[in-house]
């Protein structure tokens, strides 16, 4: 009888102690807010937030994606005021944000001028494989024909050409290109057709390096390159300094170092097609060990 007595003594004793636990655990879980991450009303922004959202979650911290966007002044608003944890952003966007009149121009120069011109509290990570600059596409042969192979030999094309765009590119970047002399800018409804009628040869095209990635096909279309104008486009996470230790910070560089115009660019078809981004931005993680 005074065994039993003695065991059922025990195991109330380990029934308060573990009580005891579960309460502390769950206070400070409930004092441990979770990181918030943000986007603008892109589908590119949406499907990056959902890549670094899983990698910091991986981490072990709690994470939680807004779900309501909002624009580029908002969200550095936001994590400077610490409101919010992250966003992703293209240093050239970022720059033009935080500086009216920007003057430079390459990856590098343009990442720099970011750093310096950033709120205090605020910082970016490195940036990863993903460009989202603007580019000029014409015909494969045309290229060859005329012995263009930069952007600054546009205007050995044939001129007159119309310049095919899907959504308006800014008149920074149209005057960047003004040495193609081309046409009218014509506005078409899809990345596809766009190429599909650079590829007949009756038309150039501006588009983005990450919109010409999610075309499946682009044989017989090339792309003219720029040492200058346009802007560079790199794609960073901005976020705010206190709200990142040495793992939520290795995770973002994890993910710098294996993301891709083509990895976005593939994520981003499957989120136009009706994928959830933080579905196919697991399977990216999963696949590429992020």
């Amino acid at each position: 009888m005074g065994i039993q007595q003695r065991f059922t003594a025990g195991r109330f004793t380990a029934a308060v102690a573990a009580a005891v636990m579960a309460v502390s655990l769950t206070a400070c879980s409930d004092d441990d807010p979770a990181l918030t991450v943000g986007h603008d009303a892109s589908v590119e922004s949406r499907t990056a937030a959902a890549v670094y959202a899983g990698a910091l979650a991986r981490t072990g911290i709690a994470v939680q994606t807004n779900s309501d966007s909002a624009s580029q002044g908002e969200l550095l608003d936001q994590v400077a005021s610490g409101e919010l944890g992250l966003f992703p952003s293209f240093t050239g966007d970022l720059l033009v944000q935080l500086t009216p009149a920007p003057k430079a121009l390459t990856a590098q120069d343009v990442l720099a001028d970011v750093n310096r011109s950033l709120p205090q509290q605020v910082s970016i990570g490195d940036p990863s494989l993903v460009s989202d600059r603007w580019q000029v596409l014409a015909q494969q042969k045309a290229i060859e024909d005329a012995g263009a192979e930069k952007l600054a030999d546009c205007g050995r094309l044939p001129a007159g050409l119309p310049l095919l765009v899907t959504r308006d590119p800014g008149k920074s970047v149209l005057d960047a290109v003004a040495a193609c002399h081309h046409g009218p800018v014509q506005t078409v409804a899809t990345t596809d057709e766009l190429v599909s009628r650079v590829r007949s040869g009756d038309a150039l095209a501006l588009t983005t390096a990450l919109d010409s990635a999610s075309v499946e096909d682009l044989t017989g279309v090339q792309t003219l390159q720029s040492e200058g104008a346009p802007i560079a486009q790199q794609l960073v996470p901005v976020f705010a300094s206190g709200q990142m230790e040495k793992p939520q910070l290795k995770a973002l560089s994890r993910v710098a170092g294996e993301l891709t115009t083509a990895d976005l660019a593939q994520m981003v078809r499957e989120v136009r097609g009706g994928a959830d981004p933080r579905t196919v931005a697991r399977q990216w993680l999963s696949t590429n060990g992020v």
